[in-house]
């Protein structure tokens, strides 16, 4: 840590402590004062201290994303409204205009000033996502639109509380856009209880320790964080990884979007380059700068920074962002973003968050911790008259149940959450058919959706319910990605997760199967015409009407064949793989009894890996590559080669793409039903690629491409 005269290490300790903290009153203040279930159930939202410039310092442990954009909302304030309408103590200001900050419309934020005396010090926020902030559809997701114009109305900074006192007349005007004002006000009232908790703490550390000794704290935590970020980077290889990603389509035509990120290391900065990706959309999926800047963040921060304070405001100073205007990931003016959250932003997330594994997977220290993709997002809307015919609306995050990538020594967390949010929840199912004119079927673990490897991707989950106690049908809308393509993606040989998957059984017949004492366990039980919603849709839910909804785990890590035969077999046992999934995924064949059948799977497995890889060894020494290749000094000719760590099998020089050399398996993407195309969805566009050792079998990685794309060069160290 740089240490002055003026501050040393304890009080620097002392008072970080002490902000952690007060940043985690504020959300404490968030769930006890809001009366909406998406703040108070499923904690969607953040809260964030920042200086006097806008860097974050301390982001509270709920969505990250909704804590970054904080940053560029306050320079936004700063740069326009110093002189009009002014930046006074006790003022506020809400926002929820992407292009100056926002992550969506949904997402409102509400930042304040903090001053001390005449002095502006530093600055308090908090962001919450709302049901409904008006606009042409009810709940903000506007499948169709064709830019900005038919998406909610962005509200640029506005200030809503003056010298201590809401504004009414922007308070009405505010609240009168939405379907849901009565929400919309709790979570007003919330945000300005969460600053004026951050203020009034802040106001008397600095009396307490003074003023000065407050700012240097600032200061010395932006500069502690920055260097143990850049001292980390130094640790590591340098190198260029890559990974694409695909967003399904803009609810408009059938178009498949590309995103791609090279994300190369030097020294102690990170680069991450987006310029290859798509050009925007005309609306719906795209995300602004900010959103692109918290996404990167959002896995940097979990990924890298675990034992370093999210000081983001330092962090940043090592990390380079290149993306031009116009595309998916950087919007221009009017291009529309209201699902910007769960689609653009998530997929820079995605992105990030495998080459960042990657490149941990690299380091001999940092291998450990090299973590698959955890699960991608989706949710649904409703909205409608309820069960005491007042009308209601609101988002189901059930899905916030999603899986954990597994790591280079464990399993993913199943049901553990999206890596944007580490203590996010889902909410309780009693309460959600008490608010709401639904009726749970069930709430499960959703079998074969964690990515098979040698430690497997954590399970995602399933839920059903029925509209249920309502006259009317209900308005909804499904959102998500990776529904054609599986997006949470395994490292090293481990699967991808499953896809995210929407069902609707029109006119189903659960009350039959009630009035004989039945519960279905599986959609598939139940009567009815069967619907398969795409990733982005509007429906109506009629009573009676199921709606099933399958949320991806997380991708696996390594060969699924070094799997023990017993854990899969365990793994079956306990409802998270099928037999097909350990036949066709894992080589094991499991009995009647589901003990694992020891010579028929030694068979399975040598049919389907010729030769099988056995009596592995290291037969090099050099620089890890990925966990199964090593670059290693050649023998004959000057320089260096790429070999398999298990055999020895040369890929060539690192100047080539060992991918070139491996031993190739292509299908269609609908050939693998067991977990990537459950539906027989006809999406012949993308292609299963596997890639093997030649000389010992090893499964090196599992790609999903358009067919028409080239092997993915992903991971190029820098060689002196």
């Amino acid at each position: 840590m740089s240490t002055t005269k003026q501050l040393d290490p304890v009080t620097f300790e002392v008072l970080r402590h002490k902000l952690w903290q007060v940043n985690d009153e504020a959300g404490h203040t968030i769930r006890l004062v809001s009366g909406s279930p998406i703040a108070t159930e499923a904690y969607d939202f953040n809260t964030a201290i920042l200086d006097r410039d806008g860097d974050l310092l301390f982001i509270g442990p709920y969505v990250v994303l909704q804590a970054a954009v904080q940053t560029p909302i306050v320079q936004t304030i700063l740069q326009e409204y110093r002189e009009n309408p002014g930046i006074h103590a006790d003022d506020m200001f809400i926002c929820s205009d992407p292009y100056s900050g926002a992550l969506h419309q949904n997402d409102v934020t509400c930042v304040a000033p903090i001053y001390c005396g005449s002095e502006l010090i530093a600055w308090a926020g908090a962001t919450t996502h709302q049901v409904d902030v008006g606009g042409p559809v009810a709940g903000g997701y506007a499948v169709g639109a064709r830019d900005i114009f038919q998406e909610p109305p962005p509200i640029p900074p506005l200030k809503i509380v003056e010298r201590g006192t809401i504004r009414k007349d922007i308070e009405r005007e505010y609240l009168r856009r939405s379907r849901q004002p009565y929400l919309l006000g709790l979570d007003l009232r919330a945000m300005i209880a969460a600053n004026n908790a951050v203020k009034s703490r802040i106001v008397q550390l600095a009396s307490e320790f003074g003023e000065e000794t407050l700012l240097l704290v600032f200061r010395e935590l932006k500069n502690y964080a920055e260097n143990r970020f850049r001292a980390r980077l130094r640790e590591l290889p340098d190198g260029t990884w890559r990974h694409i990603a695909f967003l399904d389509h803009d609810g408009l035509e059938d178009k498949v979007y590309t995103g791609v990120l090279e994300m190369t290391k030097e020294a102690d900065t990170l680069r991450f380059d987006f310029n290859k990706s798509s050009a925007q959309a005309p609306a719906l999926i795209n995300c602004t700068h900010s959103g692109l800047n918290g996404g990167v963040l959002n896995a940097v921060l979990p990924l890298m920074c675990f034992d370093i304070p999210w000081a983001a405001g330092g962090i940043s100073k090592a990390i380079r962002i290149v993306c031009d205007t116009g595309k998916i990931y950087n919007a221009s003016w009017p291009a529309g973003v209201c699902m910007g959250s769960v689609e653009a932003a998530r997929s820079v997330l995605n992105l990030a968050s495998v080459c960042i594994g990657k490149m941990l997977a690299a380091s001999d220290k940092y291998r450990d911790v090299a973590m698959a993709s955890w699960c991608v997002p989706g949710a649904q809307v409703l909205f409608g008259t309820d069960q005491r015919k007042e009308p209601f609306g609101t988002m189901l995050l059930d899905s916030m149940a999603g899986g954990g990538g597994a790591r280079c020594g464990a399993d993913g967390l199943d049901s553990g959450s999206y890596l944007s949010s580490m203590d996010k929840i889902i909410p309780n199912v009693e309460l959600n058919e008490y608010l709401f004119p639904i009726l749970y079927l069930y709430r499960k673990i959703a079998i074969d959706s964690g990515g098979a490897g040698k430690h497997r991707g954590g399970a995602g989950g399933e839920h059903a319910f029925v509209a249920h106690d309502t006259e009317r049908p209900l308005q909804t809308v499904y959102f998500s990605h990776g529904t054609e393509q599986p997006e949470s993606v395994g490292l090293f040989g481990g699967h991808p997760a499953t896809t995210n998957q929407w069902v609707v059984v029109r006119g189903s017949d659960f009350q039959k199967l009630f009035s004989h004492g039945k519960i279905p366990a599986s959609w598939r039980e139940l009567q009815g015409t069967v619907e398969f919603p795409p990733a982005k849709s509007n429906s109506q839910l009629r009573p009676g009407d199921v709606s099933v909804a399958i949320y991806s785990g997380g991708g696996g890590y390594g060969d699924p064949f070094d799997r023990h035969p017993e854990r899969v077999s365990e793994d079956a046992r306990q409802g998270y793989i099928s037999r097909e999934m350990a036949l066709q995924a894992y080589g094991v064949v499991l009995q009647a009894d589901g003990s694992v059948d020891g010579p028929a799977t030694r068979a399975q497995r040598a049919e389907l890996r010729d030769p099988h890889k056995a009596g592995k060894s290291t037969l090099c020494e050099g620089t890890r590559v990925s966990e199964h290749l090593m670059l290693c000094a050649a023998t004959i000719v000057k320089g260096r080669l790429i070999r398999c760590v298990h055999c020895g099998y040369e890929f060539g020089p690192p100047s080539q793409n060992p991918k070139l050399k491996a031993r190739r398996v292509e299908l269609p993407l609908r050939k693998v039903d067991w977990m990537a195309n459950p539906h027989n969805r006809k999406n012949d566009r993308f292609v299963w690629r596997e890639f093997y050792c030649p000389g010992c079998s090893v499964l090196l990685d599992v790609e999903i491409m358009l067919k028409e794309m080239p092997p993915l060069w992903d991971m190029q160290l820098k060689v002196d």
